[in-house]
């Protein structure tokens, strides 16, 4: 019971660059991050190292870029958990690269993406137990922009973008994680205004909402159109 306790109450918090360890509120380890410069026959190697927590503060991961002469080599990215333990490990070389900004781990969910340097072609994967399974395919989006997940991480939803004729169009492409149903929306085209920002939403139940210059555009778990409305904050 008494390691029981103690395993509950290891929780880990980032501040900056630097993660935090602590047990009953009192700080047991620290890890500082950011960027450090070796030097070995003439070649200068730095790593830049970021992270990010779970919202449970019982998970998190450590993305590393390693840089030689000036040139990106490689990305990695660890998940942990509080016991500072490996859980999953991923790592692109090359013109491949790991995304920091599109990669989260949400308390056991892992959510990773894999693309081209400036972000074509990604393909998008969860980890949960340490098993990987595919999203999103490489090849299917020449970009994701970003992306929701509800509460109960069961229902992500995407801002994608695809070429067509010459210009790159706006999709909202939505997938059940449980039984990888899925379907997708074409943003409606102004051709006299600037797109503004897509923010996306989805709840529990899979209904989600799409909120693009004070309109919200609501769909069904299937992708039913159920509402449309005008709404400035």
């Amino acid at each position: 019971m008494i390691m029981l306790l103690f395993i509950l109450n290891v929780l880990v918090y980032q501040n900056g660059d630097t993660l935090l360890f602590t047990e009953q509120d009192s700080i047991i380890d620290q890890w500082i991050l950011g960027e450090t410069i070796f030097h070995a026959d003439s070649v200068e190697t730095k790593l830049n190292r970021k992270a990010k927590v779970s919202s449970n503060n019982e998970k998190f991961f450590i993305y590393t870029e390693h840089d030689e002469q000036g040139e990106l080599i490689k990305t990695e990215i660890i998940l942990y958990n509080t016991f500072q333990e490996k859980l999953w490990q991923d790592s692109a070389h090359g013109e491949e690269v790991i995304s920091f900004r599109l990669s989260n781990v949400y308390d056991s969910l892992f959510i990773g993406v894999r693309s081209l340097r400036g972000g074509s072609e990604p393909m998008l994967y969860t980890v949960k137990n340490t098993m990987k399974e595919i999203i999103i395919e490489k090849g299917t989006w020449d970009k994701i922009i970003d992306y929701s997940i509800s509460p109960n991480r069961r229902y992500l939803l995407l801002h994608t973008k695809n070429p067509y004729a010459q210009r790159s169009w706006d999709y909202i492409y939505f997938v059940d994680l449980g039984n990888k149903k899925d379907w997708q929306y074409l943003f409606p085209i102004c051709a006299s205004c600037k797109r503004g920002k897509i923010d996306l939403a989805v709840d529990d139940e899979g209904t989600s909402e799409i909120i693009s210059r004070g309109q919200h555009r609501i769909f069904s778990k299937d992708g039913e159109f159920i509402d449309y409305f005008l709404r400035f904050d």
